[in-house]
């Protein structure tokens, strides 16, 4: 887990702008999950799950942009599925990124850089809850050999490379304006996966 640990540290190194350009990458990769659950399950709202993240970037990009946060979290909230309502493992995944969301609204409204190491941490628990699933018949009787499945998993070392690498990407940006913004969203498109290793449609920004 050492990684894990290095990233979060390296993260926190980092000045907020950073950290939310950060924040807002790991989102885009988040935001397909969202999708898809409600496409299938016929609830929330796509549309301004993508529209609210777009914010997010605009305020990144435009810092003087005048947006009402606290009423997009109100309409978040709206738009989150409850878990108890679904008897699919896809609603975990939409959850964790509609919270990842008001995770990062709320960083921005209190200029919180630890709700954007947050944002992070709930993509990597949207890997790791998939393997446990995954995992759920395979022979595993201990705690620590979950973990160690958990740590090992392809999936999760992708998970953790996508944050280093764009930690290495987003340090040398001074400030986050559309260039940056263009180059970030680049990266997530490059990859052509979600966290969850589902390939991004074309249309995916």
């Amino acid at each position: 887990m050492k990684q894990k640990a290095n990233n979060f540290q390296q993260m926190r190194e980092l000045n907020l702008a950073q950290q939310a350009a950060i924040a807002a990458s790991l989102l885009e990769r988040m935001l397909p999950n969202y999708q898809l659950f409600s496409e299938v399950s016929q609830f929330g709202d796509p549309v301004l799950v993508r529209k609210i993240l777009d914010l997010c970037w605009e305020w990144l990009t435009v810092p003087k942009a005048k947006i009402n946060f606290e009423r997009l979290a109100e309409e978040l909230e709206l738009a989150t599925p409850e878990v108890n309502h679904y008897d699919m493992f896809g609603v975990y995944p939409a959850v964790d990124c509609a919270t990842a969301l008001d995770m990062m609204l709320n960083g921005i409204r209190e200029q919180d850089a630890a709700e954007f190491i947050n944002v992070a941490k709930i993509s990597q628990a949207t890997v790791a809850r998939l393997i446990e699933y995954e995992a759920e018949d395979a022979d595993i009787t201990t705690e620590a050999e979950l973990k160690k499945l958990v740590r090992d998993h392809p999936l999760m070392q992708y998970e953790m490379e996508c944050l280093a690498e764009l930690i290495e990407l987003v340090k040398p940006m001074t400030r986050i304006g559309r260039e940056q913004m263009q180059q970030l969203k680049a990266w997530v498109k490059e990859q052509g996966l979600t966290n969850l290793g589902m390939e991004l449609s074309p249309e995916t920004e």
